[in-house]
């Protein structure tokens, strides 16, 4: 079976490209795991986060970052309901938020200058192992970065007081929860 993935992910024009196709010039890695931290509102708190990439490349050469996230599916040719249904948006603007965090803290550049691609590259796996590529809207992926932000500001919120039995609405607020 990894053996006809590999053959079909050889055979698709972009997932060869994103996988093997590389120049020597570009920095790449898979499986790239970020320990990083969020700043929330609260002085001297920052959430501590952890990512794990599927692939990303960095040419600074080019100033360019390419994400690729791999998932499979059982139909590749409904794999739009997988990404709604998963919000896989989200999941890959969490990753360019560390993305952003590595540069600037670890490599001490900021993307201001780069340009950006997200791709996932989704694998059947229900037997054709069918093999396609989706390019992200870099404007979906940008307006889930407000999600995650209040997410983690609640989270942080929970940490300061020390209430985790309700949402921060219920204390907050008259007591009643949202939906």
């Amino acid at each position: 079976m990894r053996k006809e993935i590999k053959t079909n992910v050889e055979a698709h024009k972009l997932a060869n490209e994103l996988l093997f196709g590389q120049p020597d010039t570009v920095e790449q890695h898979n499986e790239f795991h970020i320990n990083w931290t969020f700043p929330t509102t609260f002085e001297g708190i920052e959430m501590e986060c952890k990512s794990l990439l599927d692939r990303v490349i960095f040419d600074d050469v080019n100033k360019h970052i390419i994400l690729i996230d791999i998932k499979t599916t059982v139909d590749v040719n409904d794999f739009a309901h997988s990404i709604d249904q998963f919000d896989y948006y989200r999941q890959l603007a969490y990753y360019w938020a560390a993305i952003h965090w590595y540069y600037f803290y670890i490599k001490g550049i900021t993307l201001e200058e780069y340009t950006y691609s997200t791709y996932i590259i989704a694998i059947q796996n229900n037997g054709s192992n069918e093999v396609k590529a989706f390019r992200m809207d870099s404007e979906i992926i940008e307006s889930k970065l407000k999600i995650i932000s209040d997410t983690l500001q609640k989270i942080a919120w929970h940490k300061v007081n020390n209430s985790w039995d309700h949402s921060k609405e219920y204390y907050l607020g008259d007591g009643s929860e949202p939906i």
